[in-house]
């Protein structure tokens, strides 16, 4: 009479969540970090090329001042080379009177020669020595003089390009002497900054490392100034000659023209950020970095939702971002979630974080282009410099 036991049925097992993103493979160009401070194209010290006393020294002759091709940041005492000019040129006047004397002696000495019927004559007789000592001493006459025109030049310092004082290191009423250094100064016309590359980031750049770059890769310095965030366009126009002994980095040069121009002058020294643009793939894929695994596989699921792997190259990460080529088609279903224990083959069920690309897309039709690197670089092109169009 006891009742018999009801039967229950097993509830079937529910698969684990995952979360999953669809992949959409698209058309980018890399983006190659690196940094570096930033110097000018020309830096050096000038050094006075006469003596004397200094009688004046122009309002842009302090640190920081500002200064044109070819102004004068330094007049030196000018008065001894005028005097040494008008003794020179009276010298010139002189040897010149000499010259024209001995050429009409040398005249008449020629007259009187064939006044004596005789085909051959003495160069002595001729005057042909004094004559050529005369010549030279013209010479001599004139080179003094052009020499005491250039001293009296050089009494005035002028600058060889547009630049900025970084140092001075003498001041009005001191004297000096020819080869005495006057102050440090740097050119404004180009500034350069030297980017260090691994050699992996190297193989992303196209950069011909045994000649000439021409029409470099364009790059994008940031760095915080004044409180804000600022940007600059330059260009790569060369690699160093040789691998750093130490870092075994290899050093590429990136110039901006016309640092001073602008709300924000890309100063002597600062710190930035560089981003290179790269070379320029059709089938990369944009993954958080959890989605990659041992850094060489993905977690894919098939129609069944069964869990695959599959490999993939890293070819940089930007933040959480990992940039991936491989075997990864568009409409993937690649996961991104952490699991605790994965195998070839198990069900999972998938939680979508974003939307399944159109089925246009995965039949094979031109995906559109998402250049997310070079729409980057191309921001506010208005303030690219002319030597950066057209490098990407």
């Amino acid at each position: 009479m006891a009742p018999k036991p009801e039967e229950k049925v097993a509830e079937a097992a529910v698969p684990p969540v995952a979360d999953i993103l669809y992949a959409n493979p698209g058309r980018h160009t890399l983006l190659v970090p690196s940094q570096g401070s930033v110097h000018a194209r020309h830096e050096i010290e000038v050094v006075a090329r006469v003596g004397g006393v200094i009688e004046g020294v122009s309002n842009a002759f302090v640190p920081g001042g500002f200064f044109q091709q070819g102004d004068s940041l330094i007049q030196i005492e000018a008065a001894d080379y005028r005097h040494q000019l008008t003794r020179s040129e009276s010298q010139v006047a002189a040897a010149a009177a000499s010259l024209a004397q001995e050429q009409g002696m040398a005249k008449q000495a020629k007259r009187e020669w064939r006044d004596l019927g005789t085909a051959a004559a003495n160069d002595l007789f001729l005057r042909k020595p004094q004559l050529a000592a005369a010549e030279a001493a013209l010479a001599a006459a004139k080179a003094d003089r052009d020499q005491a025109k250039l001293d009296l030049e050089r009494t005035k310092v002028k600058t060889p390009f547009a630049g900025r004082v970084v140092e001075t290191l003498v001041d009005i009423g001191q004297f000096v002497s020819p080869g005495t250094k006057l102050a440090r100064i740097h050119s404004t016309g180009v500034a350069e900054v030297r980017l260090p590359l691994t050699d992996h980031q190297l193989s992303l750049l196209e950069l011909p490392l045994g000649r000439a770059i021409e029409n470099g890769p364009a790059v994008r310095l940031t760095a915080n100034l004044a409180g804000q965030q600022r940007e600059w366009r330059g260009q790569i126009v060369r690699t160093e000659a040789a691998i750093d002994p130490n870092s075994r980095f290899v050093y590429a040069v990136a110039q901006v023209q016309n640092p001073y121009q602008g709300d924000a002058p890309l100063i002597n020294g600062l710190f930035v950020e560089a981003q290179v643009a790269g070379k320029t793939y059709d089938d990369i894929t944009l993954l958080p970095r959890q989605a990659l695994h041992e850094g060489s596989h993905v977690l894919v699921l098939n129609e069944e939702n069964q869990l695959g792997f599959r490999q993939v190259e890293l070819l940089q990460a930007v933040g959480d971002e990992v940039w991936l080529r491989g075997d990864i088609a568009t409409g993937d279903k690649v996961v991104v979630s952490s699991l605790g224990y994965s195998r070839e083959g198990m069900v999972l069920s998938p939680n979508p974080l974003n939307e399944k690309p159109s089925s246009s897309l995965i039949l094979g039709d031109e995906a559109p282009v998402d250049d997310k690197a070079e729409d980057s670089l191309e921001e506010g092109a208005d303030s690219t410099t002319a030597s950066a169009q057209g490098a990407y």
